[in-house]
């Protein structure tokens, strides 16, 4: 078992016995490949497709608005290694409210030991704590996104009095066939290559977007800055809708262990709507992918959408192979 530095490590009076159990806050660069592999293994153990890498921590640890990477995580050791990682981080939403999200990773064989609640609860203080601070009429909300395949945070979420609110699919399509739908752009827009002149005009775009999803919080120019510092970020895999000098629309694409891609935001201002050019970028997405020696294309949606995105996915070949629901609780 490794050394212990007492001045990070955290007590926790209500945790369970577990021989070899610690708790402890981040101790710096050292910590970030077993954060990744936790995680990893977290994402794997619930089927999910996604990873991360350290040198993407990295970057997120370099540009934190709105959370301390040294008061805002746990980490939870067993004999020295690395089982469990939990992180804080608030928003503001356009109601005034302000919500905490409690991202929580877990390996497999250490769920059911009671860990999610303890580090739930713990998670739970620091953000009373941190709020502390805000003004009096201003509500705050725990909030959670988990799978439903973590069945038992699923029921701790919900004994300890969160109520789902939202519901998401993860959603894949196989690229392997041979008759792709064909990308047909509305008349009088034009795809033209991003340059870095244009990072900024096109992450406003998508943001004025997303100011219609039910679960949007305002972002800040911190979180700006992490995305176009983000490792391995390829500008050369977005497609880029115009109208002159106007952004239209855009597909965000990128591409995972050089395996499968994912279009992470796609997005069509409001004058541009309903002409068809959300499916022209999608399918332009998976010819793009198809092109790049890839077998499979994914993505990410709100199933309550209110532009309906969901059912363009699904017409266009996407099926759900995942499902997460976010909680909430009053603070």
């Amino acid at each position: 078992m490794s050394e212990v530095d007492n001045s990070l490590s955290i007590t926790l009076p209500e945790a369970p016995t577990i021989p070899g159990l610690v708790f402890r806050h981040f101790r710096g660069e050292e910590d970030f490949l077993n954060i990744a592999a936790v995680i990893n293994a977290s994402l794997t153990a619930d089927g999910s497709n996604e990873r991360i890498t350290a040198e993407e921590l990295i970057n997120i640890y370099a540009h934190p608005a709105h959370w301390d990477p040294q008061q805002d995580i746990l980490l939870v050791e067993v004999d020295g290694k690395l089982i469990g990682y939990a992180n804080m981080e608030w928003r503001e939403e356009d109601s005034g409210d302000c919500l905490h999200f409690i991202d929580m990773y877990l390996a497999a064989a250490w769920r059911r030991c009671g860990l999610e609640l303890t580090m739930q609860v713990h998670m739970e203080c620091r953000i009373r704590e941190a709020a502390t601070t805000e003004p009096n009429d201003v509500h705050h909300w725990f909030v959670s996104k988990v799978p439903e395949t973590w069945q038992t945070r699923v029921e701790m979420l919900s004994i300890s009095g969160y109520a789902p609110v939202h519901n998401y699919f993860e959603m894949q399509r196989s690229l392997l066939d041979d008759n792709l739908p064909e990308a047909v752009l509305p008349t009088g827009l034009a795809v033209r290559p991003p340059l870095p002149e244009h990072y900024h005009a096109i992450w406003e775009a998508g943001e004025e977007c997303f100011r219609d999803q039910q679960d949007y919080v305002a972002p800040i120019e911190e979180s700006y800055r992490a995305w176009v510092a983000t490792p391995g970020l390829d500008p050369s895999l977005w497609l880029v809708a115009w109208d002159d000098d106007q952004v239209a629309g855009a597909a965000i694409n990128v591409i995972h262990q050089g395996t499968w891609g994912e279009t992470d935001d796609l997005f069509v201002r409001r004058p541009w709507r309903k002409q068809g050019l959300g499916r022209a970028l999608l399918i332009g997405s998976l010819h793009l992918f198809k092109a790049r020696g890839l077998t499979t294309a994914g993505l990410g949606v709100d199933t309550e959408n209110v532009s309906g995105a969901l059912g363009l996915y699904e017409s266009v070949g996407y099926r759900p192979y995942q499902r997460l629901v976010s909680y909430r609780k009053p603070m």
